[in-house]
């Protein structure tokens, strides 16, 4: 039997155990904020031990921005399969900083969607290039779902948000 198999058959076992001792808490709550805009990183947990992480960074190269959503299993091991959905918030059309959408000013608007790599230095990692140029200060917010697609990982919901300011 496969590692995979057995992680999946773990979890399987120990799932509805977690979400007995956990029915009092949140299931997603945020456990950072954003450092700076230059840089923004949140996390917010979907079952004890899981992971989904986003990070917005600058590219090395053009005005873009890295959308990095990164995922870890209950073990602390990086996802293998999956996806990633990526969203943006807009307001008439035009991007915003995620507190407008998460007070119902905006709406998030789908930008795309990338697997996540299954192997090597960045497995777990679904990274996905976010190229329309900005003018400098716009700070726009984003955020993305994650798609356990048989991974062993729950879905994770929409709650895991960044902002980035263009510099």
């Amino acid at each position: 039997m496969s590692y995979a198999r057995v992680r999946t058959l773990i979890l399987g076992a120990l799932a509805p155990v977690v979400l007995v001792a956990c029915a009092d808490q949140s299931l997603v709550g945020p456990l950072a904020t954003p450092r700076d805009g230059q840089y923004a990183n949140i996390e917010a947990r979907a079952a004890e031990g899981t992971l989904y992480q986003l990070s917005v960074y600058a590219t090395t190269f053009g005005t873009g921005a890295i959308l990095d959503a990164y995922v870890l299993d209950a073990f602390g091991a990086p996802a293998t399969s999956g996806s990633a959905v990526f969203y943006y918030c807009s307001l008439h059309g035009n991007p915003a900083p995620s507190e407008t959408c998460l007070t119902g000013g905006g709406h998030w608007v789908r930008y795309g969607r990338a697997g996540i790599i299954g192997s090597g230095p960045n497995q777990g990692h679904a990274l996905m290039g976010f190229t329309e140029s900005q003018p400098s200060g716009t700070t726009i917010g984003f955020r993305f779902k994650f798609s356990g697609q048989g991974s062993g990982i729950a879905s994770a919901p929409g709650d895991n948000v960044a902002d980035y300011t263009w510099p």
